[in-house]
């Protein structure tokens, strides 16, 4: 091509939007006339053009087709991604250059690459004869690699040449490095493998390309990828070996990084799949439970049971939301340690305590600390805590706490707590509302009281002792008779200065076992859990004045209107414990079963002659002498057994019998 004329280029396209494309890059590069062809070329189509643009949609001619036309004329194919044509075939049929049509910077890129073509077609024979030796040379020399020559052709192929590159490289100058085989940079961490696999190449004549583990002059290691080639002289006879050397340390320290990460994260996997694993089976173990349980008692019992039996957990309990306004207590709990959470309260208000966290989100919560502090300054013997809340259809009933040994878990072990937990609240929550329906059980709620000026904690504290529970009447005008056993037992409990017991009395019984009947005021504490219908069941004051109560009552609505009341006639009332208490009251021919049972031949025998008889009317329908006389024992003898018989018939009464 003469400088004196513009390039003519023809371009061999039959899309027209495809050639419009052509056309806009080739001009925004050269100054060139474009000629289109959208048929299949020949020899006498090309020959008076400089450079062919060939597109692989020609319905008569393929790309290599063309470059076989076109002879001496350059030809630039057009290949698109999902062509029949590959770019290895048409570069071997003789194209000049191959663009893929994509829309990236190769297609952008075209004009330059005819542009190049064109100038190597014209200036090629200058090109390749400005490549001296000595540019070769200093191209040698100047190398970002490592290059070597070794003579072939003396003993051991000693290094004859080295570049700069490799003496910054190995830190060894020319006048160590010349003279020696270059095992001298191999030391004892190099693999024996890739040594001997270069000495197999060298013994047969060949190139290979393998990476060792070199040291530098200074001991410094180094990977280092070493690529080798024979060079043969003028008659064919092996006279020397190129090599290249290429610092690939980084690189190869960060692919055994990468791969100690991957196995890491391999046995990550594993790890976590196993808990995951684990967790599911107990998700099966659980459901079998939700299933099976009568109550609601006996499903939470249950459940804390089957996770403390996991392998990868060490005690679990349940906690009560609803009653406690303040705070979280556990109601069921299991495992080896599940000691050390009886009596423990979570304040709801501690932003830092997951228990309290997972009752405010309503989402699974989870703490590591080695000394297994999760709950104020409450120590337990774990590492990490899970709490899951317990929440079906936006109603929270509870939380389920899980402890272990390690770390806590991840989230795939999470996200299964958490399934586990919906299990369990949906469970609980046909267990509540069936029990609203048919069933009369009952709530066991043990309620401290830590008020000093409560009437009780004042009666214990002015006599300098404890009170135990022996029983109670509510009386209908509010007031409450309550008998209890002082400790120590000659305590002498004076009521003079205590507001809201209106008198105490001594009941003198035998064994040494002292009795105080205290008449309370109505308004206390113990008249309010009469006017709820609820039921006392135990009570205590310990001498510092402290009272705690065991009521039981009907459902949680029952329980929280109670818990309120008590909160706002005295300070310091707090839910500690709640348990569910399975079964109705006995019914009458129950009741009377019962009682049967505990009674003795002779005392059920005095006791139904002593009632067919009218000896409990007045006058005595029958004297004591006639029915021991009947019964063929002595008097004496009969009332002891009448008495015994009465004993068990009035314990089984206020047994069964709400206050």
């Amino acid at each position: 091509m003469s400088d004196e004329r513009s390039p003519r280029l023809l371009v061999a396209v039959h899309e027209d939007d495809l050639f419009d494309r052509v056309e806009r890059r080739l001009r925004s590069t050269l100054d060139a006339d474009i000629a289109r062809w959208n048929a299949g070329v020949d020899a006498t189509v090309v020959d008076s053009f400089d450079c062919v643009v060939v597109a692989d949609d020609l319905p008569d001619a393929d790309p290599g087709a063309v470059v076989a036309a076109a002879g001496d004329v350059p030809v630039v194919a057009l290949l698109r991604p999902d062509g029949d044509h590959s770019a290895e075939s048409v570069l071997a049929a003789g194209a000049a250059d191959v663009v893929l049509v994509t829309e990236t910077n190769l297609f952008e890129r075209l004009g330059r690459r005819v542009a190049s073509v064109l100038a190597w077609r014209e200036d090629r024979a200058a090109a390749e004869r400005r490549v001296t030796e000595d540019l070769k040379e200093r191209a040698m020399d100047e190398a970002p690699v490592g290059i070597t020559i070794a003579d072939a052709s003396l003993p051991d192929d000693p290094l004859v040449y080295v570049n700069d590159a490799f003496e910054s490289l190995t830190g060894y100058d020319e006048s160590e490095a010349l003279g020696r085989n270059c095992r001298y940079l191999q030391g004892p961490g190099t693999d024996a493998e890739p040594v001997a696999e270069l000495r197999r190449a060298v013994d047969a004549e060949e190139s290979a390309s393998v990476e060792l583990l070199n040291y530098r002059r200074d001991g410094e290691t180094f990977w280092n990828r070493v690529d080798i080639a024979p060079v043969y002289d003028a008659d064919g006879d092996l006279s020397h070996y190129v090599g290249f050397q290429t610092d690939v340390t980084d690189r190869v320290r960060a692919e055994r990084a990468a791969e100690h990460y991957a196995a890491v994260a391999d046995r990550e996997r594993t790890r976590l799949r196993g808990l995951v694993d684990q967790v599911e089976n107990l998700l099966v173990d659980v459901t079998e439970v939700l299933v099976r349980a009568e109550t609601r008692a006996q499903l939470e019992r249950e459940v804390c049971e089957r996770v403390a039996a996991s392998p990868s957990y060490a005690c679990a309990w349940v906690g009560d939301c609803d009653l406690s306004p303040d705070a979280v207590v556990p109601k069921e709990w299991a495992g080896e340690a599940a000691a050390a959470v009886v009596g423990l309260r979570v304040d709801r208000q501690a932003v830092d305590d997951p228990v309290a966290r997972a009752v405010a989100t309503r989402s699974v919560q989870t703490l590591s600390d080695p000394e297994g502090r999760f709950h104020g300054d409450v120590v337990l013997p774990f590492g990490s805590v899970v709490a899951v809340p317990l929440v079906h259809s936006d109603t929270l009933y509870g939380v389920l706490t899980v402890y272990r040994e390690g770390e806590a878990p991840g989230e795939p072990e999470r996200v299964a707590l958490e399934a586990l937990g919906s299990a369990v609240a949906a469970a609980i929550d046909a267990f509540e509302s069936r029990r609203t329906l048919v069933t009369d059980s009952r709530l066991e709620l043990r309620i401290q009281v830590a008020d000093a000026s409560a009437p009780l904690a004042r009666l214990a504290q002015a006599n300098e002792c404890s009170l135990r529970y022996r029983g109670s009447v509510a009386r209908d005008d509010g007031t409450v008779l309550l008998f209890v056993s002082p400790t120590p037992a000659d305590a002498e409990l004076v009521a003079d200065d205590v507001p809201g017991v209106q008198r105490v009395s001594r009941l003198e019984r035998g064994g040494g076992d002292a009795l105080a009947e205290v008449h309370l005021d109505s308004g206390s504490l113990l008249s309010l859990v009469a006017e709820r219908g609820a039921r006392l069941t135990d009570l205590s004051v310990t001498e510092a004045g402290t009272v705690e109560l065991v009521v039981t009552v009907t459902d949680r609505s029952a329980g929280r209107t109670l818990i309120d009341e008590l909160s706002a006639v005295a300070a310091g009332v707090r839910l500690d414990a709640v348990r569910e208490r399975a079964g109705p009251a006995a019914t009458p021919r129950e009741f009377v079963s019962m009682v049967e049972d505990e009674l003795t031949e002779r005392q059920r025998t005095a006791l139904q002659l002593a009632h067919l008889g009218g000896f409990f009317e007045w006058p005595h329908g029958t004297s004591g002498d006639e029915l021991a006389a009947s019964m063929d024992i002595s008097r004496s003898t009969f009332h002891q057994h009448l008495r015994a018989a009465e004993r068990k018939l009035v314990a089984a009464f206020y047994r069964e019998t709400p206050n």
